[in-house]
């Protein structure tokens, strides 16, 4: 969804700070917290990218993130579609 708004193939990291540029605000300490999010699954032991082993990821723990991000991208869909609403009067 961050490419979509953003137009551009860019990693959330990059993305949560182009969005505002391309019309999506999202307070500081939301950005922050998926920031936060990304880092972690990015980690040794994250979720995506568990580094080269198999990493045995706790039910909990992957169902949270799938979770929070479809809500992120359900969040990012709506706060699109109003702000492409908005700029066709």
């Amino acid at each position: 969804m961050c490419c979509i708004i953003c137009g551009e193939n860019v990693e959330l990291g990059k993305a949560l700070g182009r969005l505002e540029k391309n019309g999506i605000y999202i307070h500081g300490a939301m950005k922050n917290g998926f920031q936060s999010l990304y880092g972690y699954t990015s980690d040794e032991s994250g979720i995506r990218h568990g580094g080269t082993e198999d990493k045995e990821v706790s039910e909990e723990d992957a169902k949270f993130m799938l979770i929070t991000c479809s809500a992120f991208v359900n969040y990012l869909k709506v706060k699109f579609n109003k702000m492409k609403e908005n700029s066709n009067g």
